[in-house]
């Protein structure tokens, strides 16, 4: 296979087709019915707060990650408190400081999630074989490790993005 030797355009473009097409797969792959589905900024929420040794981020922060308002975010944690998912806690510092944890039941609900998902995604790869299965593997580790490298060069100026 004859290939042009890569750029940053280059390959910058096929990452861009794998993000959208990767994010339409899994997004149609693990729509769930149930009061957190998998492409939710909720599901995003308790994602990023059951990440085990991680230190509980404050509502600013999470607002930040997630690219959304406080006003927003307020919302959104006022109806995953209601459901017992997360609960907040003000500093004993400063009070003005409120910091997001999840709950038990927000961990349970989280390892159910994740369980669901594996198993659709074992369902998927059931057709492949062997030799199918261990290129899959060697390729994502790779590109985990890459990604790693690409996530470390986040605070570089991407330009402006039109508003929509």
């Amino acid at each position: 296979m004859n290939r042009e030797p890569a750029d940053s355009r280059h390959v910058g473009e096929h990452f861009m087709e794998f993000a959208i097409e990767f994010f339409n797969l899994a997004k149609n792959s693990y729509h769930q019915q149930n009061q957190i589905r998998a492409n939710s900024a909720a599901f995003q929420v308790l994602m990023q707060l059951n990440q085990p040794g991680r230190q509980a981020p404050t509502m600013s922060e999470m607002a930040l990650q997630l690219g959304i308002t406080k006003q927003q975010l307020t919302k959104l944690i006022n109806d995953l408190e209601e459901k017992n998912l997360v609960r907040r806690q003000h500093s004993s510092r400063n009070r003005r400081h409120v910091y997001l944890a999840i709950t038990p039941e927000g961990s349970s609900i989280m390892k159910q999630l994740k369980e669901a998902m594996l198993e659709c995604t074992v369902s998927r790869l059931s057709s492949y074989n062997q030799e199918e299965l261990a290129e899959l593997d060697d390729c994502l580790m790779r590109l985990s490790t890459l990604l790693e490298k690409f996530a470390a060069a986040e605070d570089t100026s991407c330009g402006d993005f039109p508003e929509l």
